[in-house]
Parts: C-alpha cells; sequence; structure tokens
C-alpha cells in the first residue's frame, strides 16, 4: 500500500475541505442576495485582502486601505454578480460608485450582523509592497487636495450613507 499522507498525517486535508465549504456557502448566500435581494434584516460584511491576486479596485481605494477592507452589503448596493470564483458588485464610497471584482480566495472574514454569525478564512496575507503603498498614498493626498482646491472644502462631505467601510477590530481576538 502506498502512503499518500503528508507529513501532518492528514490526507483527506480537512482543514482545505472545510473551508472550501464554508466558502461554497457564503458563495450561495450571496448568490441569493444577488437573485432574490437580502431577506429580512440580514446583511453582510465582507473583509478582503485588497492587494490579493483577481482584487480589482480602484487605486484612490486601494492606497486607502493598502492591506484588507471591509465593505458592507446592506441597503444600497448595485449589480452584485457571483461566479464560481469571485463576486463583482458597485458601492458608492463618498458619493463616487466604485465597481469592485473581488475573489473568494481574497475573502478573510465574512459576517452577518443580524443573526451573529461570523466566519474567519485561513487565508495568507499577500505580500505588500510598502514603497508602492507609499506612492499610492501620495497620489490620495494630491487627488484629495485637488478635491479641495475644486469645491473649497476638504473632500465631499455628505450624510448619506450609500457606501460604509468599517473596521472589524472590534470583533477580534485580542
Amino acid at each position: 500500500m502506498t502512503d499518500t499522507s503528508d507529513d501532518s498525517g492528514d490526507i483527506y486535508k480537512y482543514a482545505d475541505r472545510a473551508q472550501a465549504a464554508l466558502l461554497g456557502m457564503v458563495r450561495k448566500v450571496m448568490q441569493e442576495a444577488a437573485t432574490d435581494g437580502l431577506a429580512g434584516a440580514h446583511h453582510f460584511y465582507i473583509t478582503y485582502y485588497t492587494q490579493a491576486d483577481g482584487v480589482v479596485i480602484s487605486d484612490k481605494l486601494r492606497a486607502q486601505h493598502p492591506e484588507e477592507i471591509t465593505i458592507v452589503l446592506q441597503n444600497q448596493f448595485d449589480d452584485l454578480e457571483i461566479e464560481e470564483d469571485a463576486f463583482h458588485v458597485t458601492l458608492s464610497f463618498n458619493d463616487t460608485p466604485e465597481r469592485l471584482t473581488v475573489p473568494f480566495s481574497a475573502v478573510s472574514k465574512f459576517y452577518d450582523p443580524s443573526v451573529a454569525f461570523g466566519l474567519m478564512f485561513d487565508v495568507d496575507a499577500p505580500d505588500i509592497d510598502l514603497a508602492a503603498i507609499e506612492n499610492q498614498d501620495t497620489m490620495v493626498d494630491a487627488i484629495l487636495s485637488a478635491e479641495e482646491d475644486q469645491s473649497g472644502a476638504p473632500g465631499k462631505k455628505t450624510d448619506d450613507k450609500s457606501g460604509e467601510v468599517v473596521s472589524l477590530d472590534s470583533f477580534r481576538d485580542k
């Protein structure tokens, strides 16, 4: 008989299979939300690595969130599309619509506060080029400065909460 086990002895790779199954559940729930809308008070906080392969976001948004970002799918989102390996959604950040593409492999956390259900995925953080992040920070500062010069006020301020980025630090174990 041939030994096909790896060093840990886990020939069935239970952790990998469990993670794939849970990501499949998240995909299915998001597909239902895309097709039928969010049911009741359900809404989703989705945290993902902004530098992961396949993530598509604007340079400005990536510079503001160089490692992770948490998006909220609640009342105002458009064109939620679910594929086998990724989802696409349009959210508004400071009254500016942004089309996001997020591979499920980049998702590190999923939380539905309406039922206090959350998942943390064992995803390796991508290597981050700190010099590139510093360049992006400089670019964002220049963009915000240009917006201030045009409007006379720093950036656009609005009470309309059409998109929201939140920190999940309160949910993390310290």
